[in-house]
């Protein structure tokens, strides 16, 4: 048997089981099986020797039993990094890349060395990834980023400006060490993971950036939620409270003291969440308030600033 064809039987497998993206997923699975990349399984179409399709149907087994195909595989790619991930961490999504693309762009833009007021394209950032080359140079930047997991927000941020300092923060000690993998993993060195809840563990301390992808869905609605997500993946990376903001309240509550004037907030959001996320942002203080659709149209990242010193008067 040759490797599509084992790619054509593992898709309708797949398929018959009602597993969403059936074809996607029975790629990871035989390329990564395989040992091969997409390109050269297209255009070469190797044999698949018996001990490939074992390998394969062990794989295929495990997704039909509901774990997510990222942790059969083990990891993820994210804005070019290479983002390891197994159960215990919350799985990176691509709505999360668009609020990385877009504090990269605002931060980018005022803090470039090179040219500090001229807005950089947020393709930069994969760019950046691909070449191994940063997209700004400003020594004295310190970011955060709050429920941090996989460090995939973290290490993007990191990458993208490798003269700043990088804080991530989380409870879990699971996430975190998948968080400090990654790091080691895509050599990324100008970053510090600590355990804690939110600003506990850089509670002295200042920050140009914040950024967060909490937890944000409903106590009530988990349960509904598909299987791969409610039997695989941390609960606590899920679970956002009764009415899905509590981690909202919180990180809201004490941005202010932690941004330094001028300084950026970017939260991820629910789908039905902007408005009223909105609503404590400016109640917090926070000004030039805005929320970013993503491309099905739904508000999902909520940017905010703390005054300038100018503006205190």
């Amino acid at each position: 048997m040759q490797l599509l064809e084992l790619l054509r039987k593992t898709s309708e497998q797949l398929e018959k089981a009602s597993i969403d993206d059936a074809l996607a997923d029975a790629e990871m699975l035989v390329f990564h099986a395989a040992d091969t990349d997409r390109l050269n399984a297209y255009m070469n179409n190797p044999e698949a020797p018996p001990s490939l399709i074992s390998k394969a149907k062990r794989l295929v087994k495990r997704r039909l039993e509901g774990e997510p195909v990222q942790y059969i595989i083990g990891h993820i790619e994210f804005l070019g990094l290479k983002i390891h991930v197994g159960k215990g961490v919350l799985i990176p999504r691509p709505e999360t890349e668009l609020l990385v693309e877009e504090a990269v762009r605002e931060i980018g833009s005022l803090y470039s060395s090179s040219s500090p007021r001229r807005t950089r394209s947020p393709q930069r950032i994969r760019q950046c990834a691909d070449r191994g080359g940063p997209i700004a140079h400003h020594s004295s930047l310190t970011l955060l980023d709050l429920c941090t997991g996989s460090g995939c927000i973290a290490l993007s941020l990191a990458k993208a400006f490798p003269e700043s300092i990088v804080y991530g923060t989380d409870l879990s000690k699971d996430a975190l060490r998948y968080a400090r993998k990654n790091s080691k993993a895509n050599d990324i060195n100008n970053i510090k993971f600590l355990q804690g809840s939110l600003f506990e563990p850089v509670r002295n301390r200042k920050f140009d950036l914040i950024t967060a992808n909490p937890p944000y869905i409903r106590k009530d609605e988990i349960e509904t939620l598909q299987r791969e997500i409610r039997d695989w993946e941390p609960l606590t990376a899920l679970d956002g409270g009764e009415d899905g903001l509590d981690f909202y309240r919180a990180i809201l509550s004490e941005a202010g003291s932690h941004l330094n004037p001028g300084g950026w907030i970017f939260l991820e959001l629910g789908y039905d969440q902007a408005e009223e996320v909105r609503q404590m942002a400016e109640i917090s203080g926070l000004r030039n308030i805005q929320i970013i659709n993503d491309f099905a149209g739904i508000g999902r990242v909520l940017k905010g600033k703390r005054k300038d010193r100018s503006q205190d008067n």
